[in-house]
């Protein structure tokens, strides 16, 4: 029987496990073998432009069959089990996109410089690679991506790639520091979007001043996106980049208030800034310097209010401003007639202003997790009913009224705010039952600097969460309460996970084995052994403390220096 082709373009055969924790279900298309593959892709070999592989559990290989797609110009074959790629895969005459992020390929593929027409490559460089200098061979390449899983430098020769547009680098690797942008980028004529971003959030530290020295130099460079990253001082060269319309900041590690960097980025249109790592509690007066800005986006620094320049920004249509400690908003805000979004999600806002409901292009109201009472929303919502009987629909967001009220109160009480000690504190201990984290936002200098205050503060925090060890300002509690703060935190049955914040240093040796001790009896981590520091002590104290995580949880004896005969026994019963 003759081959049934069908006259298909897209073929999307990619695949999503089902996840039961998180609640998802499977998705797309799952494959028997790679012969039920080959199957799908030969029956529209002929005319197909673009197929999806992405984590398809039978592609163990690449089939001969895709060799005869020769209309094909975008693939994606990422997240698989490929242990290489073969040469004819980049010989496909109209090959434009290709995405090959498999971890099982041990050294990098040959004949990356085949794909003449090769427009957008997302590449990941396992560890024991070496950069594939074929890669700047690729003339058409307009958008590289690379994920790094070995702290290796891009290539001086990267600059070869003259049509260059956007370049965006994941650095996934766990070392510290990072390799700065070649020099050969410097004064490169195309490229317009740099994207540097690293899953471990604050470790990373980037060099950011040569950076932007090479940035400042690419005229069309309009782009920056910067996570995870420690710049430290370097954000101060981030007011060189005067040509950017778009800056992402998100969850860096600074010094200083971020904004007082960028006042002179005068044709930014999208601004976003993200993350509680930037401290910022206050955003400076800078806004009408920005007169392009159509988007801003920012949150998780208490700022309480939003400066005037804001309400100059007459482009803007897209504002969001989260988890920013907001109180109130400016009748000024009816001056932005161009606003389409208004994102103010957990804010300590009790009321709107009467000019929002003059907005003409307002479509989306977000209002969530604030503290407006209900009288309040039913007479905000009666306007929005009233405005959509006029023909401006406006979708409405305004659930959680009221979330973490106590954690609003006390990040509301900035240092210029007068409040008595004994209430001050009250305050602190309501907020941190909670959420325990909130205790990094506690100002010792309102509670007279006394230490048992903070003590107690720093107790019931670890007692609802001992995670909250990690934001404990040990100065301020000072070492003689620092152990009590411990023996608390070791009675929790995380303590397995949080052994690494605790401050063996600062703990004698009695203390310090109590403290393993009691969190022997309570832990659930089976990695337990393996996170006390053993030099602290003796082996009969080591064993002593053995002998306890072993009879509370037997599986910790996997992680035991050189278990006794006894202990052995032992697990083996319980």
């Amino acid at each position: 029987m003759p081959e049934t082709v069908n006259n298909t373009k897209e073929l999307d055969l990619h695949w999503t496990e089902e996840d039961s924790e998180l609640g998802i279900p499977s998705d797309g298309v799952y494959c028997k073998n790679l012969d039920d593959l080959s199957k799908r892709i030969a029956t529209v070999k002929e005319t197909v432009v673009k197929i999806n592989l992405d984590n398809q559990p039978a592609l163990k290989q690449i089939p001969p069959i895709l060799g005869e797609c020769k209309l094909l110009e975008e693939i994606d074959i990422s997240h698989t089990d490929l242990t290489e790629i073969p040469d004819f895969l980049f010989s496909l005459p109209n090959l434009r996109s290709l995405s090959c992020c498999c971890n099982r390929i041990s050294k990098p593929p040959q004949g990356f410089s085949k794909a003449k027409k090769l427009e957008n490559l997302h590449v990941r460089i396992n560890e024991g690679w070496d950069f594939p200098e074929e890669i700047t061979d690729l003339a058409e390449l307009k958008t590289l991506t690379v994920d790094l899983y070995k702290n290796i430098p891009l290539p001086e020769t990267l600059g070869k790639l003259k049509k260059l547009e956007t370049l965006i680098l994941s650095l996934k690797y766990k070392d510290v520091d990072s390799k700065p942008l070649p020099k050969s980028l410097s004064g490169h004529g195309a490229l317009k979007k740099v994207s540097i971003t690293s899953f471990f959030n604050k470790e990373k530290s980037y060099e950011l001043n040569n950076t932007a020295e090479l940035l400042v130099s690419c005229p069309k460079l309009e782009s920056l996106i910067l996570s995870g990253l420690k710049l430290d001082c370097g954000q101060g060269a981030l007011y060189k980049l005067t040509g950017l319309k778009q800056l992402e900041l998100r969850h860096l590690h600074v010094n200083g208030n971020i904004f007082n960097k960028i006042s002179t980025l005068t044709k930014l249109e999208k601004l976003v800034i993200l993350g509680g790592e930037f401290n910022t509690d206050q955003m400076p007066d800078i806004f009408s310097s920005m007169p392009e800005l159509r988007i801003f986006s920012f949150s998780g620094n208490f700022v309480h209010e939003l400066p005037p320049s804001i309400y100059t920004c007459k482009n803007l249509t897209d504002l969001e401003v989260d988890s920013a400690g907001i109180a109130s908003i400016s009748e000024k805000i009816g001056d932005l007639k161009n606003l389409k979004k208004f994102h103010l999600q957990d804010n300590a806002l009790e009321t709107l202003p009467e000019s929002i409901f003059t907005l003409p292009n307002l479509a989306i109201l977000n209002i969530e997790d604030n503290l407006i009472v209900q009288k309040e929303l039913i007479k905000i919502n009666e306007k929005l009913i009233n405005l959509s009987k006029k023909g401006q629909k406006i979708e409405f967001f305004y659930k959680g009224q009221g979330f973490n009220h106590k954690i609003k109160r006390l990040r509301s009480i900035i240092k210029t705010v007068k409040v008595d000690v004994e209430t001050y504190y009250k305050y602190c201990i309501e907020a941190v039952d909670e959420d325990p984290s909130v205790i990094k936002y506690v100002d010792k200098n309102k509670l007279d600097n006394n230490q048992h205050y903070y003590a107690a503060i720093c107790a019931a925090a670890v007692h609802k969460n001992c995670f909250a060890l990690e934001y404990i300002n040990i100065e301020t509690l000072g070492h003689s309460m620092y152990f009590s703060v411990c023996m608390q935190a070791a009675k929790s049955s995380n303590i397995g996970h949080v052994l690494k914040y605790i401050k063996d240093d600062l703990l004698n040796d009695k203390e310090y084995i109590k403290v393993c001790i009691e969190a022997a009896l309570h832990n659930d981590s089976a990695d337990f052994l393996s996170k006390i520091n053993t030099k602290r002590f003796s082996r009969e104290d080591y064993e002593r403390i053995c002998w306890v995580s072993i009879l509370h949880n037997p599986a910790t004896i996997s992680k035991m220096d050189n278990p006794t005969a006894e202990l052995r026994k032992l697990a083996e019963k319980k």
